[in-house]
């Protein structure tokens, strides 16, 4: 499968998973388990921020990577992946 097709395949889950929520629902607390154990409960809107905020994260991990090989890395911008789409 393709990025742009595999990018799209999220992208229409995580849509489809905010328009089934009403209003309030993004302001309801969301249980978990973070990856070092305890457990937390945040707001659903603060979980969406965090995903697309570690996304951004990854993408200058890699960056950097690639340009502390002498490598150029490509457009990692959110918009970019928009339009490729």
């Amino acid at each position: 499968m393709a990025r742009a097709e595999r990018t799209g395949t999220r992208g229409v889950r995580w849509q489809s998973m905010l328009e089934e929520r009403s209003g309030d629902a993004l302001d309801q607390p969301v249980a978990y388990t973070s990856s070092m154990g305890p457990r937390f409960e945040t707001p659903l809107h603060d979980r969406c921020r965090h995903v697309v905020n570690h996304g951004t994260h990854h993408r200058a991990q890699i960056a950097l990577v690639l340009r502390e090989a002498d490598g150029a890395p490509p457009p990692t911008d959110a918009i970019f992946f928009v339009r490729d789409a």
